[in-house]
């Protein structure tokens, strides 16, 4: 699948932000680029001009950072695009001031891949849109030969550099006159080019090694685009959590939270495990009749727990409970082929491993590299174990569903194990669906709704709306089911079966908790599987749709659902018994 790309007016308010603050500066092409010809008041004056169109504060100086004076801040809330934002400002400083050389920092090896792919992806699309391309390569101290092509080179170049490159380890390399590269520093070479540095998630480059090595650069200007700054510079253009979920430019959020004082871990891992398949296989049907291929991610906290190679089949305990899990929820035999873990692999025994640091390089080339083959409905694979050290970087724009499966890990934010799934979802055909009514993200977390929301709130200055994942939505998708014969007063039928059940079938001991905005929910949990499908048996026997069903049962006493858990088949028969006797009652003919 190739994504499409089209323009939008809130990546254009964030290109328009940060060059209209160099308004004044004449066009000036060449082998580097040209110093800034407008004086610092001229430079502060735009800058509060574009921060007070924005009602953003409006600085009362220009803040300096890592040697340079310019230094712009733009927010964008995880998802909304920020690459693509960057990459237009460059063909734009280009086009209106004459500035041709880039360097794009980032902090990691997974964020340095999904820069590249934009880079490769987004080249037609603004082809089309301003007659070029940008020449655009990663930093690789064995190449010392790109650089100067990055330096000589007329149009847009671009260089993307891990801050490792110039900080880490690797340092003195860029820093060392080098024999192979005519007795030159490497930095020596970049800094004669005066180039525009981009900081993609600057929060992680603000140690003062790192600002002295970005110094180094001698930048005309530094550019710095995140979603969480750390510390405030010059604010130009904010885009946050609130205003990206009021504008429909992520998906919504839905949570259920689960817990369980009485059960072991195991447990009500497997409990989380069974609402996620649950929650997937919802959304499937949902998004069915507009082809969207729906995928869940998993964060666990370890490879063991996914692929135990002491095992003679190789299957960790989340691998197994899952299978277990989507055979009980679907009756479907193919359980192993539709999940997969991502993780790094041991270059020794080829075997999957924890990685070493959260920039190992051999899991973000699994998960980078097969992100648009995911999408496609040829690939089977729809469930997505990943270690949770995965933060930024990690996303595709179909995961309606995350479970976290960790233990109490606080290194890694909420929102950041959120952010993995806020993006848009896309069509087969690379579109984006922007109705807001599809594109809802669910996340399955081991704690209550009320402690997951205020986390949450501590998170976001201005936090998004969290829905409870047990109310209705606010407008239903389109039912492109077959005509009916019948007409369904539904809400009257629900209502009337909820009652029915609750009255009529006999309650199960509960075991554990979903807790969401409108309550607790208690449940019983079994350990085993079973080959029933709750809502497809139910619709078979009844003639009501997945959905109405599923706005029966999750109103129906928690004691009396729990009964699915402990008997299935009994359930199923006394339920198909007292929902048909129902509809039967409350069925009117056709107008």
């Amino acid at each position: 699948m190739r994504l499409r790309y089209a323009v939008q007016p809130h990546q254009t308010e964030a290109v328009a932000a940060v060059v209209d603050a160099f308004a004044g500066q004449p066009h000036v092409a060449g082998p580097a680029n040209a110093p800034l010809r407008i004086g610092a008041d001229r430079l502060l004056a735009n800058v509060r001009a574009v921060q007070s169109a924005h009602g953003l504060p409006v600085s009362a100086t220009l803040l300096p950072s890592a040697g340079c004076p310019v230094n712009l801040d733009v927010e964008m809330e995880t998802g909304t695009g920020k690459t693509y934002a960057y990459i237009k400002t460059i063909f734009e400083l280009h086009q209106r001031y004459g500035w041709g050389k880039f360097v794009v920092v980032v902090p990691g090896i997974a964020i340095r891949e999904g820069v590249e792919r934009a880079f490769r992806q987004t080249a037609e699309h603004f082809m089309a849109a301003y007659g070029r391309k940008a020449r655009f390569f990663t930093y690789r101290s064995r190449h010392l030969h790109r650089l100067e092509s990055f330096a000589s080179g007329p149009g847009i170049n671009v260089m993307i550099i891990n801050m490792q490159s110039f900080t880490g380890a690797d340092r003195r390399r860029i820093h060392t006159e080098r024999d192979d590269f005519q007795s030159r520093r490497p930095i020596d070479v970049l800094a004669g080019a005066r180039p525009v540095l981009i900081l993609d998630e600057p929060q992680r480059m603000e140690g003062g090694r790192t600002l002295g090595a970005l110094a180094s650069f001698r930048p005309t200007a530094i550019l710095r685009y995140s979603a969480t700054h750390r510390i405030a510079r010059n604010l130009v253009h904010r885009l946050d959590a609130h205003d990206a979920h009021a504008r429909g430019l992520v998906k919504r959020i839905a949570v259920h939270g689960v817990t369980a004082a009485e059960s072991s871990a195991e447990l009500l891992r497997r409990v989380q495990i069974r609402e996620a398949v649950r929650a997937h296989l919802e959304q499937e049907e949902r998004l069915r009749p507009y082809q969207v291929k729906v995928l869940s991610l998993f964060f666990i906290d370890a490879v063991v727990r996914y692929r135990d190679y002491a095992r003679a089949d190789g299957k960790g305990d989340y691998a197994r409970i899952f299978e277990e899990e989507y055979l009980r929820a679907t009756g479907s035999g193919n359980a192993a082929d539709v999940h997969r873990g991502y993780f790094s692999v041991d270059r020794r025994t080829g075997r999957l491993a924890d990685p070493e640091a959260p920039d190992d390089e051999d899991a973000f080339d699994l998960i980078l590299r097969d992100r648009e083959r995911l999408l496609s409905p040829d690939e089977p694979v729809r469930f997505l174990f990943s270690h949770s050290a995965l933060r930024e970087g990690w996303d595709n724009p179909n995961v309606f569903v995350i479970c976290m499966l960790k233990r109490g890990d606080s290194t890694i934010s909420r929102r950041q194990e959120v952010g993995r799934g806020l993006r848009l979802a896309v069509g087969a055909d690379g579109e984006r669906l922007t109705d807001p009514v599809l594109n809802e993200l669910t996340v399955i977390t081991p704690e209550s709704y009320r402690d997951f929301v205020a986390g949450l709130q501590r998170e976001f200055p201005r936090p998004p709306e969290v829905r409870d994942a047990r109310l209705p939505r606010s407008r239903p998708a389109p039912d492109r089911t077959a005509h009916r014969l019948i007409t369904l007063d539904s809400h009257a039928l629900i209502t009337a079966c909820v009652a029915a059940l609750d009255a009529r079938l006999p309650a199960a001991p509960p075991r554990y908790t979903i807790s969401t905005a409108a309550g607790s929910v208690t449940r019983a949990v079994t350990a085993g599987p079973t080959a029933h499908d709750l809502l497809g048996d139910l619709a078979a026997t009844t003639g009501l749709t997945r959905r109405t069903l599923a706005a029966i049962l999750t109103a129906i006493s928690p004691a009396v659902f729990a009964g699915f858990a402990h008997d299935p088949r009994a359930f199923l028969t006394a339920a198909a018994r007292v929902i048909t006797a129902e509809r039967q009652r409350v069925e009117r003919p056709a107008g």
